[in-house]
């Protein structure tokens, strides 16, 4: 790591704190003897699978958005800790692309907890439901 003050490039650890996603390091140049901070965070280049056989960037702020729209009236914050849960749980999977229908399914588990009714719109949605009959069917997994 080199010094930001005199570009030396010999600099010394005095601290390292776990932050959400990265790393805080609190460093010491050992030439001009300034204290700097730096923060470390892991990139991954994750893409989605799409249905049609196109990849893309995976963007969480896409699972936020759809699950802020099946959700009407919820609380933004709830709905933001959801869409976290379920970019987690996307991330765990270490599957790279990752298939839309397995982020849907994820999307489903979380709603399906949360707001019946939610679930609800967003299957309809994501499992393409344009029949009364497996729109019923829908309804009785939920009981």
């Amino acid at each position: 790591m080199f010094c930001p003050f005199c570009s030396n490039e010999e600099t010394r650890v005095l601290e390292s704190r776990l932050l959400e996603n990265s790393v805080r390091r609190r460093r010491e140049c050992e030439q001009c003897n300034t204290r700097f901070t730096t923060y470390e965070q892991a990139v991954f280049h994750l893409t989605v699978l799409k249905k049609d056989g196109r990849e893309q960037a995976f963007e969480a702020q896409k699972i936020f958005r759809s699950m802020e729209r099946a959700c009407a009236k919820a609380d933004a914050e709830a709905v933001q800790a959801l869409s976290k849960k379920v970019e987690q749980k996307v991330l765990a999977k270490k599957l790279n692309p990752i298939p839309t229908t397995e982020i849907g399914r994820l999307v489903l588990l979380e709603l399906r907890k949360f707001d019946k009714m939610a679930y609800m719109r967003f299957a309809s949605i994501h499992k393409s439901i344009d029949d009364p009959k497996l729109l019923k069917k829908e309804i009785e997994y939920l009981r």
